[in-house]
């Protein structure tokens, strides 16, 4: 009875045993992969998350300064004038020279320097008058909407009347380029 039982058990044992190194080979080894790639996934999406959280700050600062940029955008176009208005402009710095207690010596405009979206228009004034008359005027420019740079500022005291002085200025004031501007683009757009 041996034999059959130790054939019987053999019989049973092996099956048995090839039967859980097929389950161990061909069912528990790939989950084990399967899941060890889903831990190394998880861990780097996990790295991703706690960098991207590390990121935030940056991301909430970088969206007020978008916000801050965009009011000096919108402040931009509002305050810049068009082709159509630069006669209106200059009409108003000549009057505030004026206004200021000086008299005009000189007016040159110069051509306009089309940029890609704006415009330098350039021109030089001779002024006379009083000191405190020519930095009146001189803070009326910087008090103007537009944006206005003085690129060169000469003053000189041209005789003995200690009260007189003699300015020469070139001023630049940007312009909207008509040929290819936001505003102009803005409004065929609408």
């Amino acid at each position: 009875m041996t034999k059959p039982s130790k054939r019987n058990s053999l019989i049973v044992t092996i099956p048995l045993a090839a039967a859980a190194a097929a389950w161990v080979l061909f069912v528990f080894l790939p989950i084990q992969k399967a899941i060890g790639r889903l831990q190394n996934e998880m861990g780097e999406m996990q790295q991703y998350c706690d960098r991207a959280e590390s990121l935030l700050p940056v991301l909430r600062r970088s969206g007020r300064e978008l916000a801050d940029l965009r009011t000096t955008i919108v402040s931009w176009r509002e305050a810049t004038p068009s082709h159509r208005n630069t006669s209106k402009l200059l009409g108003r710095i000549t009057t505030s020279a004026r206004l200021a207690g000086l008299r005009t010596t000189r007016f040159d405009p110069e051509p306009i320097v089309a940029h890609n979206r704006i415009a330098e228009m350039r021109f030089s004034m001779g002024l006379t008058g009083s000191f405190p008359h020519l930095y009146a005027f001189l803070n009326s420019l910087e008090t103007m909407p537009e944006t206005i740079w003085i690129d060169r500022l000469e003053i000189e005291k041209p005789g003995k009347d200690g009260n007189i002085v003699s300015c020469e200025l070139n001023i630049v004031v940007f312009v909207d380029n008509p040929e290819n501007s936001d505003q102009r683009n803005n409004s065929n757009n609408r």
